[in-house]
């Protein structure tokens, strides 16, 4: 285990750990997200809510309606022709979820 003392104060990180900057820890996490699409499964997945939430409280909630519109004109949401899926850019939908989840109706 490393440990790094400051004056009084000593922090003990474990074998398995490491410290990284966090535009480190930032620029990882984009990493993970890029060239991955999400379905709608995998969004709800992530809010820890069902498919039918996400159409009815996100896609189809007049609130967003113009978000997701523009979002479908850069690409990042597709709408499939007839039964096709929905797909989400995940490594530019995870952030509009992420500036929106105060928005969301939770109940």
């Amino acid at each position: 285990m490393s440990k790094i003392s400051l004056s009084n104060l000593e922090l003990s990180i474990p074998d398995d750990m490491v410290v990284i900057p966090k535009a480190e820890l930032d620029r990882l996490w984009e990493n993970e997200l890029a060239g991955r699409m999400w379905g709608i499964a995998d969004v709800a997945k992530r809010l820890s809510v069902s498919d039918k939430w996400v159409r009815n409280e996100i896609l189809y909630n007049p609130r967003f309606k113009l978000e997701i519109e523009n979002l479908k004109l850069q690409g990042v949401v597709i709408k499939g022709l007839g039964t096709s899926p929905w797909r989400f850019q995940a490594s530019k939908f995870g952030p509009w979820l992420d500036n929106h989840i105060q928005n969301f109706k939770w109940v």
